[in-house]
């Protein structure tokens, strides 16, 4: 198995390569990152490049699909829901899977973040989480396009449906694994109910609201997760949160 990353120095945001073999198939998955890396891993290793995997619709992780399809001639996908917003993209179904050479990929729904938000599972390598899912964060659930908390609830549980051992490829900074994220994210040790949801009173995109988590964001910032007083929850930036006295 080849695996290559390229990470963007101001969004942090990555866009990765998989290989099955030297002069075999490959894989893209986004790409909002400089090319010049994973297009030269593909010269180097012989290989072709069967498919443009998108994890969703936002600018940071798509500018670069028209100059890869160009250059490598590979179609776009993206998840059924997420394709009408991203252009020239072919649709696949939830858990949908596809071989590409000696890869196994499957398409798996992490919604929230966006409305269409997929990871993709690709056998031997690991699962590629996009904005759904940060080593010690989770993604935002206010962005456009999103869908909301409850869905990123579920992506959640479905990422932790997975094999502990499994590795985890965000779409920004470094890598994890399930069992790691399972065991040490402080939002989802709250969601398993392994420690107590905060209560402190904060008011959150200027609405009052109940500080269910504050924590480190993969940027170096923060990101909270929110229950507003009607009962909706959120997960928002930490720097769109204030809390009295702090």
């Amino acid at each position: 198995m080849i695996l290559e990353r390229s990470m963007d120095p101001g969004w942090l945001s990555n866009a990765y390569l998989v290989g099955d073999r030297p002069g075999g198939r490959a894989v893209l998955v986004d790409s909002g990152a400089p090319l010049e890396p994973l297009l030269g891993a593909i010269e180097r290793h012989g290989l072709t490049a069967a498919a443009i995997l998108t994890t969703h619709r936002h600018i940071d992780h798509v500018q670069g699909h028209a100059e890869l399809t160009r250059r490598t001639g590979a179609p776009i996908f993206a998840l059924a829901p997420e394709a009408p917003h991203v252009a020239r993209a072919l649709p696949l179904e939830f858990e949908e899977e596809r071989a590409f050479g000696g890869l196994r990929v499957r398409a798996v729904p992490l919604l929230g973040h966006t409305a269409g938000h997929a990871g993709y599972l690709i056998e031997g390598s690991g699962l590629f989480t996009g904005d759904c899912l940060f080593a010690g964060s989770l993604g935002g659930t206010v962005a456009p396009g999103n869908s909301g908390f409850e869905d990123a609830r579920r992506a959640v549980d479905r990422i932790l449906s997975l094999p502990d051992m499994t590795p985890v490829y965000p779409g920004h900074a470094g890598p994890s694994t399930v069992g790691s994220e399972r065991a040490g994210n402080p939002f989802i040790r709250v969601m398993l109910g392994l420690e107590p949801e905060g209560r402190a009173p904060c008011r959150a995109l200027g609405q009052e609201a109940r500080l269910i988590v504050l924590a480190r964001d993969y940027d170096g910032g923060t990101k909270a997760w929110v229950r507003f007083e009607d009962g909706r929850d959120a997960l928002v930036p930490g720097s769109r949160v204030v809390v009295p006295g702090h």
